[in-house]
């Protein structure tokens, strides 16, 4: 499991713009929560498609896998936290048995078998050694690839959408104070 951290304290470009607005304390504070929240919820969106478009899996798998913890006004942190655990292949789509191995959507397992074990659980299965057992689920490594493209969001478009968005939430609560 990763943990993504964005934090207020990160950004530097923020003292500049809450002198240019002359917003007060507290008007700061939900405009950064706000856009925190904006921010994670785009961080997790855009890692979303891309980690989806690299291993060719359906967007939803994925999404399940990431989820936003938001910030508050008391906290101004929010977190993306990623469960990039391996994703089963009886998760990916159809199983079915072929002669050269098995297939679950358009992904094929070569040398493996579709089986349904006694708890009823039905899956695409691999044989550790030529012996009868023991047998391991087939399991597709997210790992490397997702962790970095989030970390890839995090370090590069991450601090320009949260000051995009602040700059945004701030106008708002000082146009709606007026």
């Amino acid at each position: 499991m990763s943990v993504f951290t964005l934090d207020l304290t990160t950004y530097g470009d923020i003292d500049r713009i809450i002198r240019q607005m002359h917003g007060t304390e507290a008007q700061v504070k939900l405009a950064s929560m706000r856009a925190l929240n904006k921010t994670a919820l785009w961080l997790k969106s855009q890692s979303v498609k891309e980690i989806s478009a690299q291993k060719k899996l359906q967007q939803k798998i994925i999404r399940d896998r990431l989820n936003v913890i938001k910030a508050s006004t008391s906290s101004l942190k929010a977190l993306v936290v990623a469960s990039l655990y391996g994703i089963k292949a009886s998760l990916i789509g159809n199983m079915r048995q072929t002669s050269t191995g098995a297939k679950a959507g358009k992904m094929e397992f070569k040398g493996a078998f579709v089986a349904t074990m006694p708890t009823g659980h039905r899956g695409i299965f691999k044989r550790k050694r030529a012996s009868r057992l023991p047998i391991r689920e087939v399991v597709l490594p997210l790992e490397p690839v997702a962790s970095n493209i989030i970390k890839g969001f995090v370090d590069s478009g991450a601090a320009d959408k949260f000051i995009q968005y602040f700059r945004h939430e701030l106008g708002f609560i000082l146009k709606g104070s007026l």
